[in-house]
């Protein structure tokens, strides 16, 4: 990231940040319009990404690309699948039940809280590869788990999903911004958008699919 390509009014910009954050852009539109071929594009944002972060010392979303490459595979197997007899997919969009809402919503918080006294401590546990203090520890880790959750969701294909990436678009702006990641930072604004295009586009798909409102049941 500390070698420039070219400038956009005043900002350094390297290949690195910029080739990353072009794929994530389009492999997120993707997604939000259902299309399989999201997941083999947002492998390539993935490895950029954990280098990216890791020079910016957020090592939460460095950690964090680990598992959206986990995922982003188990979501190409998992889109694909297709049943054999209809030859329909056999993932399709619908909304959790209340009580995986719950679920989730515990699980979030006590990995946030877990998670942030890793990253506080890996300085001090790790000098050799973490020589230097990790920024904004709490921020950084609170979008580490909603990421988390709100990924693995979507490779289930749920409304919800989107909910929690809503929520980590408003988020993460500021914080890339406070590290000098602006076009980081501006690609999650752009999420933003897309993702409350994707969550109204997969609420109707779910309701009409389910002929009855289920979004409280």
């Amino acid at each position: 990231m500390f070698s420039t390509a070219f400038q956009v009014l005043g900002y350094d910009m390297s290949w690195l940040e910029f080739v990353s954050t072009l794929a994530g852009l389009l492999a997120v539109w993707l997604n939000a319009r259902e299309k399989i071929i999201n997941w083999p594009i947002g492998l390539l944002n993935i490895v950029g990404a954990f280098v990216l972060f890791y020079q910016s010392q957020l090592y939460a979303d460095m950690f964090l690309q680990i598992y959206f490459f986990v995922t982003g595979i188990y979501g190409w197997w998992l889109w694909s699948k297709r049943n054999k007899q209809t030859d329909e997919k056999e993932v399709v969009i619908s909304f959790m039940t209340q009580r995986q809402r719950i679920s989730w919503l515990i699980a979030v918080t006590c990995a946030t809280i877990f998670l942030t006294y890793i990253v506080l401590h890996l300085n001090s546990w790790l000098p050799k590869y973490f020589p230097i203090p990790a920024a904004f520890p709490v921020a950084d880790t609170l979008i580490w788990t909603m990421s988390m959750a709100g990924n693995f969701l979507l490779t289930e294909k749920k409304v919800e999903a989107w909910i929690l990436w809503v929520l980590v678009d408003i988020l993460a702006p500021v914080l890339y911004f406070q590290k000098n990641l602006k076009f980081v930072a501006l690609e999650y604004i752009i999420f933003f958008g897309i993702a409350v295009y994707a969550l109204y586009q997969w609420w109707i798909i779910a309701v009409k699919s389910n002929k009855k409102f289920k979004f409280l049941q």
